[in-house]
């Protein structure tokens, strides 16, 4: 069986290669080319494809149940008539036309408004007459004609007019065309032909009796085979028709013919109502038969299109599948529905043996497999289970196996030891093969000519899965995990030795190491680059061709030599060819990537059998490969691309373009609140779209190209105003670039920021300045005034601090005078009542000493100095009361008190004025009576005197008068 979404095509420039010449040059049809199947699910439409075209830009329609079917390699599409029923028949036009007939209408689809497809039904341009009619079956297009098939009519369309060729009454099978010719069949089997202008009865009906015809296709200038849906198929050549016999006649008229076409290599594709598609080589032989044993969604085929690169669509019962019958691979699954993990592969005595996970497989090798023969494959009895190789020893052929050895013959498998899980062989010598095995190695002899298990060897225990013998004879080991092992067998005593080399002996590391051999050489393989040993050195030494090509870093996974001295390579990033060319001095190698192999085989495992130059199979992760390497070249080394829509973003109906390009379509231009859109795209030829990418860039904003991408949709984000062009470009994976295709559209400005706003905001800003300047003005005066205002205040508060600055001078001139005062008041207050306390110390000495003189007996010079210290206290007394010296102190203290005095009472005795001083001072009646050297009594009288001097009232109290004045 064969899964969905198998490889599809790939093809690469095949340059300054001379292949050379090989036992089958166009390589067998064992296997299954590629398919790829779409159903319902996927493009959520009506399931019957009844017809199919292509449009010159790749894009796919098919007439479906549910309307018109557009698929352009990614994206579906679904269009429905006016009335909406099936559509039966399709054919892609010039000018974008897509024409179509369905139940009770036809027309034809043209790009309207933004490429967006309309649908104009020509029902109305025929007469009511010609208007009851059911399916329109069939559209053929000849040069600006169109032809429209009922049952019971043929309608032309041409320069606009609507014509009715055909309706004699007799119902029609058929309506075909090949060149400039068009036929038609009605059901008494005549055939009409189409000339000047209409259908014409030769004048001796020209018959066909062998069953309804179901397609017309030109083999040649002179022939044209037609092909019958019960009865097989026939030739047309002039006015004879003959019968055009096959290799399986009785097949294909069991399996119903019902559609038919040319291949671009003149094969035939015939899909069946029963059996699928078959196609029939040069030789008339069935080379392909696809159904639904090899993936096929069902087996009925309603219709055809051959592409022009040998690929085929088939419309179906149920869905569409792509088919590339002209791909150098194809896939085979020799286990069938188990479609097992392949490891090795082998041709041996005529037959071809495949070995699986599952078990070992054989078909007969031959050039040509029948319909059945490509899959049926017969397993090899005794040989369930892993296989893990086959090897050729000599003219037997060995397969290590999980369960052990085993010799194959035909198809059994003979058991040759119970040693389980043998890996691989090598020959050592003419009667000695050595088997690597789970455990170590095991030694196989010749025997009356056939190897036969000897013994297992001792000294060495490791797994030996990849084992290789260089020239001298030494065999090499590579572990995984441990590093790589040169060892040397002695068969004689059935031991071996083992020396070990690692990363101390010049590998990158001791795991992940592999080895191969090319021709006699040993070439070990590291997680970076190819090494070789140095027997001199005792180390491993990069190998320099090696590095040339793949680099000093890259991993390289699988080597594999030829028979033509090329090597197939696998690495971490690319599986190809080295092909060795001999040059005119030298040999040449020129590296051929092959990406459709790229991680299709098994990781860890990998293996390729080259048969031969059209001929290499190749074990993967799901049955193998058939690759043909003579037809991988440049069939169609072109790829084209196509926009599907662009979208608003933001809107669910905003369609901004359909793809579907009108000649003076107009610009698109959008609002400036419509700035992100999303752009889809795809490359029609590559159904599916893998080994497909894509890069882009947006003119207007970008300087360059994107990274390539698998993604089919762009979206942009916030776009400012401006002109936009987008520019996008498709690469397949052999690096061929498509045309770019671009897309113009223009982001209008805001309101706000068109040349209408602009005028507006040109007159707003006159007027704005206008009223500035009106403004600047009334602020300057008003600041003139302001400032007018703002001098005269400041120089009223220049004044005004003046003013305090002056009375605060006065202020401290007046407190300083204050402080003077009150100092001088202090310092005569303090002399003052220091002359109170002298004069009343001295009074108090002279009583004492007038007491002493009055009781002395002493001697009259005692008495005489008494008297004498008695006078000079008196004259001391007299000094102190130095009027004069005091009243000018005490105007300096008491602001001219007693001057000021005297100006208003000027009739005041001296002893008045020395009164008044002593009450200004506050001195109490006693200390004024010490200082006038008179009685209390005596105060209190000059106290009354001065009162009425003063002229004062009884209520008025003295004091206070004087402490006021």
């Amino acid at each position: 069986m064969y899964r969905n979404k198998a490889l599809p095509v790939g093809y690469l420039i095949w340059s300054l290669i001379l292949l050379p010449k090989v036992l089958f040059p166009q390589g067998v049809n064992l296997g299954v080319p590629p398919i790829v199947n779409f159903s319902r699910q996927e493009f959520k439409a009506g399931t019957q494809m009844w017809d199919i075209s292509q449009g010159p830009d790749g894009i796919m329609w098919y007439a479906n149940n549910d309307g018109l079917l557009e698929f352009d390699g990614t994206h579906w599409r679904l269009y429905r008539l006016d009335n909406g029923t099936i559509v039966r028949s399709v054919r892609a036009g010039a000018n974008g036309q897509i024409f179509v007939g369905g139940q009770g209408d036809f027309g034809y689809f043209a790009p309207a408004k933004h490429g967006r497809l309309t649908y104009h039904s020509l029902l109305g341009k025929l007469s009511p007459a010609d208007q009851n009619f059911g399916d329109v079956w069939d559209i053929e297009l000849i040069g600006d004609e169109v032809f429209f098939r009922t049952n019971n009519q043929v309608f032309r369309w041409h320069n606009q007019q609507l014509t009715t060729l055909f309706s004699a009454g007799k119902a029609l099978y058929f309506m075909g065309s090949w060149g400039d010719k068009l036929l038609i069949q009605d059901t008494e089997h005549v055939l009409h032909l189409f000339q000047n202008g209409q259908f014409q009865q030769p004048e001796q009906p020209l018959l066909f009796e062998s069953g309804q015809i179901s397609a017309l296709l030109a083999i040649s200038p002179d022939t044209l085979l037609i092909t019958t849906i019960k009865n097989g198929i026939y030739a047309f050549t002039g006015n004879a028709i003959q019968p055009w016999p096959t290799a399986d006649d009785a097949f294909l008229r069991n399996n119903r013919i019902f559609c038919a076409i040319t291949l671009p290599d003149h094969q035939i594709a015939l899909g069946t109502s029963f059996t699928g598609l078959v196609t029939l080589n040069h030789e008339r032989k069935i080379f392909h038969h696809i159904n639904k044993k090899c993936g096929l969604q069902n087996n009925t085929v309603l219709s055809l299109y051959g592409a022009a690169n040998g690929a085929i669509w088939l419309g179906l019962d149920n869905g569409v599948t792509y088919a590339d019958l002209n791909s150098p691979f194809a896939t085979i699954f020799p286990d069938g529905d188990l479609q097992g993990t392949g490891y090795s592969a082998a041709i041996f005595e005529g037959n071809i043996y495949f070995g699986t996970n599952t078990g070992l497989f054989v078909t007969p090798w031959k050039k040509y497999y029948g319909p059945g023969e490509k899959q049926h494959f017969h397993k090899v009895n005794n040989s369930e289970g892993q296989v893990w190789s086959l090897n050729m020893l000599d003219d037997q052929m060995l397969m290590g196996h999980h369960e052990g050895a085993f010799d194959i013959t035909g198809k059994d498998a003979k058991k040759l030891t119970t040693q389980p899980g043998i890996w691989r062989f090598v020959k050592q010598t003419p009667d000695l093969a050595i088997a690597g095995h789970y455990g170590g190695l095991a030694a196989f002899k010749k025997q009356n000519g056939s190897w036969q298990f000897d013994r297992v060897l001792d000294g060495f225990y490791e797994s030996s899965r990849i084992l290789a013998q260089d020239a001298g004879g030494s065999i090499w080991m590579a572990h995984p995990y441990r590093g790589i092992y040169r060892m040397t067998v002695d068969a004689e005593t059935g031991t071996c030795s083992a020396e070990h080399f690692g990363e101390a002996e010049g590998l990158p590391s001791d795991l992940g190491n592999h080895l191969f051999k090319l021709g006699e050489q040993v070439v070990i393989t590291g997680k970076k680059g190819v090494f070789e040993f140095d027997p001199v050195k005792m180390r491993f030494v990069p190998n320099e061709k090696f590095q040339q090509l793949f680099g000093e870093n890259t991993r390289v996974k699988y080597l594999n030599q030829d028979q033509f001295g090329n090597i197939w390579y696998v690495h971490e990033h690319e599986t190809g060819l080295l092909q060795v060319v001999n040059g005119a001095l030298e040999k040449k190698v020129h590296r051929v990537p092959i990406p459709e192999l790229h991680n299709k085989l098994a990781e860890g495992f990998q293996f390729l059998l080259p048969v031969d130059s059209n001929n290499v199979f190749v074990a993967t992760n799901q049955g193998f490969i058939h690759f043909n390497l003579g037809a991988y070249r440049t069939a169609d080394s072109t790829i084209r691309l196509v926009l599907h829509e662009v979208r608003l973003k933001s809107q669910a109906d905003s369609l901004l373009f359909g793809g579907h390009q009108r000649s003076g379509d107009e610009k698109v231009v959008l609002a400036s609140e419509h700035n992100s859109l999303t752009i889809s795209f795809s490359a029609p030829d590559y159904p599916g779209g893998e080994f497909v990418q894509y890069a882009h860039y947006l003119e207007g904003i970008e300087k360059k190209w994107s990274e390539w991408s698998a993604e089919t949709d762009v979206v942009l984000n916030h776009l400012r105003p401006g002109e936009y062009v987008f520019h996008v470009k498709a690469r397949n994976q052999h690096g061929i670039e498509s045309a770019p295709c671009t897309f113009k559209f223009t982001i209008s400005p805001p309101w706000y920021d068109s040349p209408l706003a602009y005028a507006v905001y040109a007159l707003l800003a006159l007027g704005v300045v206008a009223g500035i300047i009106y403004r600047q003005q009334r602020q300057f005066e008003r600041e003139r005034k302001s400032l007018q205002s703002l001098h005269r205040q400041q120089a009223e508060q220049h004044e005004l601090r003046v003013r305090r600055s002056e009375e605060a001078i006065l202020q401290l001139q007046h407190e300083k005078l204050e402080a003077e005062v009150n100092h001088k008041s202090q310092e005569l207050a303090s002399v003052t009542m220091h002359l109170v306390q002298k004069n009343t110390i001295l009074s108090t000495i002279q009583e004492a000493l007038s007491k002493v003189q009055g009781k002395a007996v002493a001697s009259p010079e005692v008495e005489k100095e008494i008297g004498r210290l008695i006078k000079m206290l008196e004259h001391d007394a007299r000094v102190d009361e130095d009027w004069e010296h005091f009243s000018m102190n005490f105007d300096q203290v008491h602001s001219d008190f007693l001057k000021r005095l005297g100006e208003k009472h000027d009739h005041l005795s001296p002893n008045d004025y020395r009164l008044c001083a002593y009450l200004r001072m506050n001195l109490s009646t006693k200390e004024i009576a010490s200082l006038m050297n008179i009685s209390v009594r005596g105060v209190e009288a000059s106290r009354y005197r001065l009162r009425r001097r003063l002229n004062l009232d009884t209520d008025v109290n003295l004091t206070e008068y004087l402490m006021r004045f």
